[in-house]
């Protein structure tokens, strides 16, 4: 397991679950089904519309921002167009109302930080986004604040789900998005 590790690292852009793919009947000396010791993450491509969003008033003001604002962030319409492919992601946000520019993030899981903002336009890093089981799981800090919190990226029922964490403040919120018809 020590050389898998090794040799994952060195290859930053292949995928850990193809890597493994490649490596497991290597490493377990026998033809099994590369299914049973790879678990296969979910891919977000999409044109991805919320379709509702599960505490995120109180979510909202807890990392700082005006009732007011609050309000117009519960209420948006927001649309998340995503281009996934192996551990790259290249993600366009915007929200109806907009409330802040469209924005346009690439990212690979396992980069430190990666520079974006939030439905508002505040500044923000995910730090070390990483696969965990089948969720995209990353810390999402605001430089300019003491908000550390944590996202998750994952699909449920058909539905891509965003949730975030505040575990300083101990409040959640969940963003269900469906995918937008053809």
């Amino acid at each position: 397991q020590a050389i898998c590790i090794q040799l994952l690292f060195q290859q930053p852009r292949a995928s850990p679950q193809t890597f493994l793919a490649g490596m497991a009947p290597m490493l377990l000396g026998s033809p099994m089904p590369v299914a049973a010791v790879v678990e296969k993450v979910p891919n977000f491509t999409g044109d991805w519309l919320l379709e509702r969003s599960e505490n995120s008033e109180a979510f909202v003001r807890a990392i700082g921002y005006s009732p007011l604002i609050a309000r117009t962030v519960s209420s948006a319409q927001a649309r998340q167009v995503i281009e996934h492919d192996g551990d790259e992601l290249r993600c366009r946000f915007e929200t109806v109302p907009p409330m802040a520019p469209a924005r346009f993030v690439v990212f690979h899981v396992g980069e430190d930080e990666v520079r974006g903002s939030d439905d508002i336009g505040r500044e923000t890093l995910l730090v070390k986004p990483t696969w965990r089981g089948q969720a995209l799981a990353a810390g999402l800090r605001y430089p300019k604040s003491s908000h550390m919190l944590r996202i998750e990226r994952y699909m449920e029922d058909g539905r891509m789900v965003e949730h975030l964490r505040y575990p300083g403040k101990g409040v959640e919120m969940r963003r269900i998005f469906a995918k937008a018809s053809a």
